[in-house]
């Protein structure tokens, strides 16, 4: 526990200080990753379905920037030869990759409250500043998750920056950010449903406490199937001593 906590502290001091990170934080994910979102919704959506729409594309632009962030530092530490100190050291990288998560997920948790806080106070959405912290807290798992997949990913097949974008394009389809799950029929009704954050969007549309306890189920199996696949992919690395490679 104690050095979770400690790679939390160099996460978040490591991501203070390169260059741009403020100028992301407070205006870039507000503006280029939210905004456009959010007026299509006032654009096309009646009033009443608003604030549900606002909701799950804020948690979406949380989820996506946590997990690019993390996926540009994984293959810095990838490239840098700093995998074999963890693993010598502490046995695992799961914890590297827990606190250097849970730090960048501090830093787009405020970006996503600044966020709130413009288009409530400065625009006029229907949008609550805690309201909005409780969605992404109750996304934190599902990055946690996502980001031990992509890492698994990287060391398994290196330079995984374009895969991992178009995975996370097939998400947003399937994880009910644009459309309802009662949209879905079929095999899409399946696949939505497997997606851990399906159940989060749905219980923000709808305040079901029973779609809050699947999506925390889901997101608990996802997050053990991620830390499978990270100790799976780095016990691959050494046997083999390289990167990439087949399953």
């Amino acid at each position: 526990m104690r050095s979770l906590f400690a790679h939390m502290r160099y996460s978040l001091t490591m991501n203070a200080r390169q260059p741009g990170i403020w100028l992301r934080v407070l205006v870039v994910v507000p503006l280029m990753e939210v905004l456009p979102l959010l007026f299509l919704g006032r654009a096309y959506l009646e009033s009443d379905t608003q604030n549900f729409f606002l909701y799950t594309n804020m948690v979406w632009a949380f989820f996506t920037a946590v997990v690019i962030q993390c996926l540009v530092s994984i293959q810095g530490l990838a490239g840098g030869g700093r995998l074999d100190t963890f693993l010598h050291s502490e046995g695992s990288v799961i914890p590297w990759l827990s606190g250097y998560t849970g730090g960048v997920c501090c830093f787009y948790l405020f970006s996503s409250l600044v966020s709130v806080f413009a288009l409530g106070f400065a625009l006029g959405f229907p949008v609550v500043v805690w309201q909005m912290l409780g969605y992404a807290l109750l996304a934190v798992p599902t990055s946690l998750g996502c980001v031990y997949l992509v890492y698994g990913f990287e060391v398994r097949f290196n330079r995984t920056f374009h895969f991992i974008n178009l995975l996370l394009d097939a998400l947003v389809i399937f994880s009910c950010v644009l459309w309802p799950l009662n949209t879905f029929a079929g095999i899409t009704r399946i696949a939505a449903q497997m997606s851990p954050l399906t159940h989060l969007n749905e219980f923000i549309r709808t305040s079901n406490p029973s779609h809050a306890l699947l999506g925390i189920l889901v997101s608990f199996i996802f997050l053990l199937f991620g830390v499978a696949w990270v100790k799976r992919s780095t016990k691959k690395y050494q046997v083999d001593g390289a990167f990439g490679g087949s399953l």
